[in-house]
């Protein structure tokens, strides 16, 4: 998923040269406008290519962001998100992918951060094989979960003693 992530940032910028584009960024800090922002926004279950490898869809939104009182604010973030769908449209970024299918151009106002600014975003999905766990390797810091569990007051309670642990 890094490498698709890089793909199409690197992919996007050379497209949209003037545009910052970026995936998953820190909008707490200063950002250039305009702005592109990538991410995975789902993935589905994708046609199995029976060789033992899991072909999922995964769909990715790109919000473009505008400053609305930047002049013809309105008519540049649609320009924009055109112009973004027609960078993606049939693009592999050159890895071993499904074509890009444009499924939505449309105006998005689901990301609080993004507040106060022109927003249009683009959904486009590709299809990828997954075939090995090592592509996905635990992220750095990853902690184990210990979940205790208390019965209920009243509640009869009963405790398997593992009499047969063989494995």
């Amino acid at each position: 998923m890094t490498t698709l992530h890089s793909a199409i940032e690197t992919g996007l910028s050379a497209e949209l040269p003037g545009v910052d584009v970026r995936s998953y960024p820190d909008l707490e800090g200063r950002v250039s406008l305009p702005l592109v922002l990538v991410e995975l926004a789902e993935l589905e279950d994708g046609t199995q290519p029976g060789t033992g490898e899991l072909a999922l869809v995964a769909r990715l939104e790109a919000r473009v962001v505008v400053d609305p009182n930047q002049r013809d604010a309105e008519l540049l973030v649609r320009q924009l998100a055109c112009r973004l769908a027609a960078a993606c449209h049939f693009k592999t970024w050159g890895l071993p992918i499904g074509v890009a299918r444009v499924q939505s151009i449309a105006p998005d106002g689901f990301k609080a951060d993004l507040d106060g600014y022109l927003v249009w975003c683009v959904t486009w999905t590709h299809e990828v094989h997954v075939g090995d766990i090592e592509e996905f390797p635990m992220p750095d810091g990853a902690t184990s979960i210990v979940v205790t569990v208390t019965p209920e007051p009243g509640a009869q309670e009963s405790v398997d003693t593992g009499a047969n642990h063989e494995l």
